[in-house]
């Protein structure tokens, strides 16, 4: 991700997507894409007010004939109100690691199972990206987000983390030298710093090491890893704390 909710966006360093190859058009695909979203009960973000607020939802059902989305209700009633308000609302998940983006326009308060549900009209496209480096979120250069690996042998070492998203995060080696950390090793028992909305603990793969040079001159290795084992809360709780960077990352910019 970089700015993991602005349509088509990739980091500075990446070219930019030709999105028209990532893009569902058709009512039918668009219908079925989102309904095995609801299927699986992912988690999704949707921004509203231009960007200011969000809410973590999940897709009660997707209506292709009558051309309707019903997304649960939110928990904050100011946010909730927020939304109704605004005339463009976007829409993120990532399943599997695989970044869904769409854009709808104003949404409706509606009754599901007895209880308040928000409606919107099913978007014209769906933006379906399959690479995850399109997505990912650096993580605060002054105050570091450690990740503890328990299980590294002989003993314990904490990597600093260089990016975040739904698919994984890349971290960097203390030393180009460090020994392990091959690409497909894995490591069970990882915990991840997520301040200030709590610890992750999680298992990780490696998938790639790059050398890299940093702005002092030295070298340094960075590993991208994969999760091991995500289950529905911690895919939450990555996906809330993925909400705070971009937050504070567009204060600090606005």
């Amino acid at each position: 991700m970089s700015n993991d909710h602005n349509a088509g966006a990739t980091s500075g360093s990446q070219p930019s997507l030709d999105l028209a190859k990532y893009t569902l058009s058709t009512s039918v695909e668009i219908a079925h894409h989102l309904a095995g979203i609801a299927k699986n009960g992912h988690m999704v973000t949707v921004f509203s007010n231009k960007g200011k607020t969000f809410i973590l939802t999940r897709f009660l059902e997707v209506d292709h004939k009558a051309g309707t989305l019903v997304f649960d209700w939110g928990a904050d009633p100011e946010t909730n109100e927020h939304l109704l308000a605004s005339e463009r609302n976007v829409f993120v998940c990532s399943p599997e690691g695989v970044k869904t983006q769409f854009v709808t326009g104003q949404v409706r308060r509606v009754e599901w199972e007895g209880q308040p549900a928000f409606q919107a009209d099913l978007p014209g496209q769906v933006i379906k990206l399959q690479r995850r480096e399109f997505f990912r979120i650096q993580t605060p250069v002054a105050s570091p987000v450690m990740c503890h690996v328990a299980d590294y042998p002989h003993k314990p070492v904490d990597l600093a983390l260089f990016d975040v998203s739904l698919g994984g995060v890349s971290m960097w080696l203390p030393q180009p030298g460090t020994p392990g950390f091959d690409i497909g090793q894995q490591y069970q028992r990882c915990t991840l710093d997520l301040k200030p909305l709590g610890a992750l603990h999680i298992g990780l793969e490696v998938r790639h090491r790059l050398a890299a040079k940093l702005r002092n001159g030295n070298e340094a290795v960075r590993i991208g890893c994969s999760y091991l084992g995500l289950t529905p809360a911690m895919e939450t709780l990555i996906q809330r704390y993925v909400g705070l960077l971009e937050r504070e990352r567009r204060a600090l910019v606005g």
